[in-house]
């Protein structure tokens, strides 16, 4: 199947008009309809980076994490060799799930069906009965699983399903160079927060950079850094930004735990939001990383996973646990104002009153970005 059904020369033409001159977003059926989400697995999720956990999940040599990318379970190992390897996670056999769930100090996977083992690198090891009763094949002949194409970042994973993407350095490179100076090295996974949303995972996306609802929505956040101080989001390709000085800390933001080392002068107080596309959404104040990411369950219900990162000992240090549960109540906060509001917008998905939107040329060039960057990458 291909995207002209939805796609069509009218949609199109609204799509590259000027916001402010009857210029908008995707249509509704882009939200709603299944098929459209197998595409967006097909032909946008499996042909680029996408982000598929961090390091400190498979933490140590003999660790296995499975997940899923483009509706696909894959799985990340960390080898007794030291490498981060990532596979399709399905049995070559009869196409069961190796890993069911994250599991420690391995020394090979084994296929809970017909315990066929495949070794930290994926090559096969055993075939128990193969050829009948008792006779076992240990050849170490047979195939193995399936690699998939892997970058990092820092502690960040990436994955290439289709292997034919541009190189991860040139992927990550506009974010990259946007932080020069933040010593990146030096966090660690302080926990992962999830949230559920009636809605499809575009709106989850397209809320994060819209400034314009912060009034409205995020009254504290609002008085930590008001509209009358922001812009909108930036377009850079790929990369959605926006960044800003802060005046004071907050708690939850910069407020009793350690900030990056080295800063000094206006870096100290430096903020950043960026939405890395279609991968995921990165922000960063002066004591943590956070990594917004997304699975789209169905049209119109997505999980969020909000990783949280913090600075060396914050996250094992009893003397921050106060400061450091903060940062997660401060989120969890922000996230379930924002529930309600992106519901809305996908209920508004299925009236014929609503295609697409009409759109302020001030706040929402980067949604009518974001919808022509998903239609180039589909076409």
């Amino acid at each position: 199947m291909n995207i002209e059904p939805f796609i069509t020369p009218e949609v199109r033409d609204r799509l590259s008009r000027p916001t402010g001159d009857g210029g908008s977003c995707l249509p509704n059926t882009c939200y709603t309809d299944p098929a459209w989400l197998e595409l967006e697995n097909e032909r946008l999720f499996a042909r680029t980076w996408m982000f598929a956990g961090c390091l400190d999940q498979i933490a140590e040599p003999g660790d296995a994490f499975p997940t899923t990318i483009a509706g696909k379970p894959v799985v990340l190992v960390h080898g007794h060799d030291g490498e981060i390897r990532a596979f399709h996670n399905v049995c070559r056999h009869r196409g069961a799930i190796v890993v069911e769930e994250p599991c420690s100090n391995q020394t090979v996977l084994t296929c809970p069906y017909h315990a066929w083992a495949y070794s930290l690198d994926g090559a096969l090891r055993t075939r128990p009965h193969f050829e009948g009763a008792n006779r076992h094949d240990l050849s170490r002949s047979g195939p193995g699983l399936v690699p998939i194409r892997l970058g990092r970042w820092f502690r960040m994973i990436f994955l290439n399903l289709d292997g034919q993407a541009a190189p991860f350095e040139d992927f990550i490179a506009t974010l990259a160079n946007r932080l020069p100076k933040h010593d990146l090295g030096a966090l660690r996974l302080y926990k992962t927060v999830e949230w559920e949303f009636k809605a499809n995972w575009k709106l989850v996306f397209e809320n994060y950079f819209d400034n314009h609802h912060i009034p409205t929505i995020h009254p504290r956040l609002n008085a930590f850094y008001p509209l009358s101080k922001r812009s909108a989001f930036q377009i850079d390709g790929g990369l959605l930004r926006t960044e800003y000085l802060i005046d004071e800390p907050q708690k939850g933001r910069g407020v009793g735990l350690p900030w990056y080392p080295g800063l000094t002068g206006d870096q100290a107080r430096f903020a950043g939001g960026y939405f890395l596309f279609p991968s995921c959404c990165l922000q960063l104040w002066p004591d943590q990383l956070t990594v917004f990411q997304l699975f789209p369950i169905g049209p119109e219900h997505t999980v969020e996973n909000l990783h949280i990162f913090l600075i060396g000992e914050a996250t094992t240090d009893p003397a921050y646990a106060e400061a450091a549960q903060s940062v997660a109540d401060m989120w969890d906060e922000l996230n379930r104002e924002d529930i309600g509001a992106i519901e809305w917008m996908q209920t508004g998905r299925h009236s014929p009153a609503f295609d697409g939107g009409v759109l302020s040329d001030i706040w929402d060039r980067q949604a009518q970005h974001f919808a022509n960057l998903i239609v180039e990458a589909m076409t």
